[in-house]
């Protein structure tokens, strides 16, 4: 469990000012480093998100795959200005990509996927917390849309992909650091 989320609002800024946090405007406070990400959906099925490469088998669509030690479930949020964040996978890291929100009904049917970092608003993310620890994550593309990111079971209807999804109070769409 991440007790840096669970902590009072003086001491966060106290951390993020020592250099131990990646905070934004919306006091989601981030890891330094690498992290996994889970929903509330999930977590209770040992899940994570996890960064496919772009031209890969499920062309590059991010996925929610059994919690694992592999690099492609470590994220890296890297600021971007403007309390956006951009976030890339140790696995891809090396390559240039960056985990890109696309339109409900666009090429990829909503899934989220990695793509070559470019200075594009789908790669522009936002974290804006909803309590105990769990935060809604949107695009700078999407979220005039009242879209956000929301994580599949494996087995699922989009065989586990994450995908961008009305932003709705299901717990889908609740994300939490797991590290």
């Amino acid at each position: 469990m991440n007790k840096l989320l669970k902590l009072t609002a003086p001491a966060i800024l106290l951390l993020a000012i020592g250099g131990n946090a990646l905070a934004n405007d919306n006091n989601v406070n981030l890891p330094e480093g690498y992290f996994k990400l889970t929903t509330h959906f999930r977590e209770g099925n040992n899940e994570c998100l996890e960064g496919n490469q772009a031209k890969g088998s499920m062309n590059g669509a991010a996925f929610m795959d059994a919690c694992q030690n592999v690099s492609g479930q470590l994220w890296k949020a890297t600021p971007a200005g403007n309390g956006y964040f951009k976030l890339t996978t140790q696995f891809r890291e090396s390559h240039g990509e960056c985990l890109e929100g696309n339109q409900v009904k666009g090429s990829m049917n909503g899934a989220a996927f990695m793509d070559k970092c470019q200075n594009v608003s789908g790669q522009l993310w936002k974290a804006t917390p909803t309590g105990n620890g769990y935060f809604k994550l949107t695009t700078q593309f999407r979220e005039s849309h009242g879209e956000c990111l929301e994580g599949n079971q494996v087995k699922g209807s989009m065989n586990g992909a994450a995908f961008m999804d009305k932003c709705q109070n299901v717990t889908g769409q609740l994300w939490k650091i797991k590290q």
